[in-house]
């Protein structure tokens, strides 16, 4: 059986008379990667800020491990930890005072969890310097580091990776999985395609603030998202007519030397194949694509264009 870790339910965020977030459910399961993939002013942030209780929601629930966050929030947040948008931190002291700061108001958290965390995010090397030395990525690992002291089964970081280098990334995306494959929930957001693409198992498309679908990126192969191109070597008009003539309504199409034919059935390629090959059109290669993440949020999106950001205040 599936655990969930966090499920919304029909939330709604209303300002005025402007729907931020409109209606959206959703269940992130244990031990995931979970993207809010959406442009700017999608609802994302608001989303967020709904979950973890620095705003006010309208309308739905939100439950975390099972605790509705309207009824017993504190219960509900003993196993979150989360950056929304940047890492709060004080410039003037080390990383390790920091931690030190925040495990204080955390109950249970000792000095052996604090060594635990500094190693887990790699920050040994720095963590007696001060903050204001630290890179972007360092502060964010820093940030990282205290979202998990108290041993949170759900983590939560808005665009964590904005600003961060290829190698800052990196390294956040391989502790993001690590942290997955030991039974923690991780919820991103971001409006960076490729890299949600890399680091997340499943993602929300929002636009105007309405869920659009979720993707599983570990199986994205839709079949009736897939081309098929052969490579023919000779008239690839005649090939094109072969294919046509036998199935009038294949969806097939020429560039180049190759024909791009679109396919609802995997095993129809070899069918394809042969019937090329006994026509006598030499076939030298076959490749199938799927549509990449950009291309299916492109897609879905293109018609609603992006929303002007809305702000919202922290302390409602």
């Amino acid at each position: 059986m599936t655990t969930h870790t966090l499920e919304l339910k029909n939330l709604t965020k209303k300002i005025k008379s402007k729907t931020i977030v409109d209606d959206l459910s959703f269940s992130v399961r244990e031990g995931e990667i979970f993207g809010l993939l959406g442009p700017n002013g999608a609802g994302k942030t608001t989303t967020i800020r709904m979950i973890v209780g620095l705003i006010s929601i309208t309308d739905g629930d939100v439950f975390i491990n099972g605790t509705n966050v309207r009824e017993n929030y504190e219960k509900a947040m003993e196993q979150v930890g989360a950056i929304v948008e940047n890492p709060q931190l004080y410039d003037f002291m080390s990383g390790y005072k920091n931690l030190m700061q925040y495990a204080r108001i955390m109950p249970g958290v000792t000095k052996e969890r604090i060594d635990e965390v500094i190693k887990l995010v790699d920050l040994e090397y720095a963590i007696h310097d001060k903050v204001k030395t630290y890179s972007l990525g360092m502060r964010q690992r820093l940030g990282v580091a205290q979202a998990l002291l108290h041993k949170p089964n759900v983590l939560i970081l808005d665009e964590p990776t904005n600003g961060l280098d290829p190698q800052g990334i990196y390294d956040l995306r391989n502790y993001l999985r690590l942290l997955a494959n030991n039974g923690t929930s991780v919820i991103v957001s971001s409006h960076m395609l490729a890299e949600m693409q890399m680091m997340c198992d499943r993602v929300a498309i929002i636009q105007h603030g309405k869920l659009v679908r979720i993707d599983e990126i570990t199986n994205q192969e839709d079949e009736a998202d897939v081309k098929v191109h052969f490579q023919i070597e000779g008239d690839v008009h005649q090939a094109k007519k072969v294919l046509s003539d036998m199935n009038p309504e294949l969806d097939v199409s020429e560039s180049g030397n190759e024909l791009i034919v679109q396919v609802s059935d995997l095993k129809s390629i070899a069918e394809l194949n042969k019937q090329l090959v006994l026509a006598g059109v030499l076939v030298v290669g076959i490749q199938r694509k799927t549509k990449t993440l950009e291309e299916r949020f492109l897609e879905m999106t293109k018609k609603g264009g992006d929303l002007n950001e809305v702000a919202v205040p922290v302390n409602e």
